[in-house]
C-alpha cells in the first residue's frame, strides 16, 4: 500500500468509530428520553388513579356520614339505603 492509500485507510477506519461511537451515544440517548418520557406518564397515570380513589372514598365518607346523622334523627334503614346507596347492613353497623 501506498503512503496515501494507508493515511485514506486509517482515516476510513477512524470515520468507523466515529460512526459507531455517534449510534451508540444516540442510541443511549433514545433510550434515556424514552424512559424519561414512560416515567411521566406512569406519573400522570398514578396521580389520575389516586385522585378517582381519593375522590371515591371521599363520596362513600359523606354516604356514611349521612347514613349516621340520619340514623341519629330516626330515620327507617330501608329509606336511608334508599338516599345513600349504602347497604341496610352497612346501615345497621354504624
Amino acid at each position: 500500500m501506498s503512503k496515501d492509500e494507508l493515511k485514506a485507510y486509517y482515516r476510513h477506519l477512524d470515520n468507523i468509530v466515529i460512526l459507531r461511537d455517534n449510534i451508540n451515544t444516540e442510541r443511549a440517548e433514545g433510550r434515556a428520553e424514552g424512559r424519561a418520557e414512560g416515567r411521566a406518564e406512569g406519573r400522570a397515570e398514578g396521580r389520575a388513579e389516586g385522585i378517582a380513589e381519593g375522590l371515591e372514598a371521599g363520596r362513600q365518607e359523606e354516604r356514611r356520614q349521612n347514613a349516621i346523622r340520619m340514623k341519629a334523627k330516626g330515620f327507617p334503614a330501608q329509606d336511608i339505603a334508599d338516599i345513600t346507596g349504602l347497604s341496610p347492613e352497612e346501615i345497621d353497623r354504624l
